[in-house]
């Protein structure tokens, strides 16, 4: 099983409501992640994007993003969204998708020294959110923009200890 279809796994049993809201992971490559959502289930009274969906998928694609670059690093610890706003630019008419990629392409210098030295850190980032077929390289203008802080607690190595063998 691939680390993304895992993570696929992982996330619609912790989270019930990315399976209600039918949220398919795409692409992580390290720097950004791609997910998808369908309108049907996540339609309003208008047959648009209901706005609380387009939210959690939005903020869905940056907590998966920071758990997965914890996973880069070789560390789990605990995701929360400390603060989050989004942007409706315009109305979500098709299906949808999302993508949040690292300041810079990168895991911030700042954040990695942060978790080295005290096991915790907070991470901003931005989410787009576009309709149509998911695109790692969109095509126009998002439909609507997320921004949020990611915090991080009791980061730790993923790896566990061997045992010892025993004489």
């Amino acid at each position: 099983m691939t680390q993304l279809s895992a993570f696929q796994r992982r996330i619609h049993e912790e989270i019930p409501l990315s399976r209600a809201l039918g949220i398919e992971l795409h692409s992580w490559d390290g720097s950004a992640l791609l997910l998808s959502a369908p309108l049907e289930p996540n339609r309003n009274h208008q047959g648009t994007g209901f706005g609380g969906s387009v939210y959690s998928v939005a903020v869905t694609a940056a907590w998966g993003l920071t758990e997965l670059a914890l996973a880069d690093l070789g560390l789990k610890g605990s995701v929360v969204v400390q603060t989050g706003s989004i942007d409706y630019l315009e109305p979500v008419s098709s299906d949808f998708y999302a993508i949040c990629r690292l300041p810079g392409d990168e895991i911030p210098e700042r954040f990695r020294k942060s978790l080295a030295r005290h096991g915790k850190g907070r991470l901003d980032l931005t989410t787009e959110v576009f309709c149509g077929p998911p695109n790692s390289l969109p095509q126009g203008d998002p439909v609507a923009v997320f921004q949020g802080r990611f915090v991080v607690q009791d980061a730790r190595s993923r790896i566990m200890p061997q045992p010892r063998d025993e004489d």
